[in-house]
């Protein structure tokens, strides 16, 4: 993929953490209407009904959590067997009452309830050809069009990056100097960074980068939250954009995070919103979360039916 196109795909975060679950889930308005027995109770315990749409909302997650573990009906059933006595006795411990406890249920409700409206308004898009290519033009045009070839050396304080200048100032290798005072990953590589849009760099960063000629470094420390840098610009190059058929999914995909963005936006429009920041204390302590192993997994190859 063409680097003039990563920002691009930064800003399909949002719509990709919004809309996971709408291709891998475009049947789900079709099972429900179709499985009318899904009330049909597969167990009980203790009173409390395991429901065949339980069922088959539990089989559906464990076949994508675990593709090559094959499960026997009645293996999945003992499997939720026990995790309702789990859940019956979190219940009668009064875990359930616990303010955090119950955030965290609220919490997966409103992501479930939230996937569940994304995909019925957002996860069958149906945009044309003038569409995306009208949005891959604008994408094309907001680009810079140039690519940077550069290498730096990241340290700790601005003395020592101004002593480094200096060396470099007398006739000091650049690459020699990276690979002995700087702290950065590229250090090994004598600070080389490969080829890079200025989009995908901290903006100060940028700033330096763009104001250098070929061959030229930084002669003032550059300052960013990594550290001071100092650049050096081994190159630039023209940046072709990738053609439309090679993005055009991608595009689709930056349509409908747009369309996301407005329904919130109106949604908000049209709400009654409070905040106050004062209830929430400036160095909230959170609790490491303790790490438990799951019930054993009854792993089958089949099933014996009986009559």
């Amino acid at each position: 993929m063409n680097r003039s196109f990563v920002w691009l795909g930064a800003s399909l975060v949002l719509s990709t953490v919004l809309l996971a679950g709408c291709q891998s889930h475009k049947s789900d308005t079709s099972n429900e209407a179709s499985s009318a027995p899904n009330s049909h109770i597969v167990a009980t315990v203790n009173g409390q009904p395991i429901t065949l749409a339980q069922y088959d909302n539990y089989k559906s997650g464990r076949a994508l959590q675990m593709p090559n573990v094959k499960l026997s009906r009645k293996a999945l059933v003992e499997e939720l067997v026990d995790m309702e006595l789990l859940k019956q006795a979190a219940v009668s411990a009064g875990i359930d009452k616990r303010p955090q406890i119950q955030a965290k249920v609220e919490e997966n409700t409103a992501n479930i309830l939230i996937q569940a409206l994304l995909r019925e308004k957002f996860g069958h898009p149906n945009y044309s050809d003038a569409e995306l290519k009208k949005t891959y033009e604008q994408v094309v045009a907001q680009s810079s069009g140039t690519e940077y070839k550069a290498s730096h050396i990241l340290v700790k304080t601005k003395a020592e990056a101004e002593k480094i200048i200096q060396q470099l100032n007398k006739g000091a290798n650049f690459a020699a100097l990276a690979k002995k005072d700087s702290i950065a990953p590229s250090a090994p590589q004598g600070g080389e960074l490969g080829w890079f849009t200025a989009d995908t760099m901290v903006p100060p960063f940028t700033a330096a980068v763009e104001k250098l000629k070929k061959g030229e470094y930084t002669k003032t420390p550059v300052h960013t939250r990594f550290g001071w840098h100092v650049i050096l610009l081994q190159d630039t190059r023209k940046l072709n954009p990738p053609p439309f058929d090679q993005v055009k999914s991608r595009i689709e995909n930056l349509l409908t995070q747009q369309a996301i963005q407005k329904y919130v936006g109106d949604l908000r429009a049209k709400a009654k919103i409070t905040t106050d920041l004062g209830n929430i204390p400036m160095a909230a302590t959170v609790a490491k979360p303790t790490i438990v192993n799951p019930p054993a997994i009854k792993e089958t190859t089949g099933e014996t039916r009986t009559n």
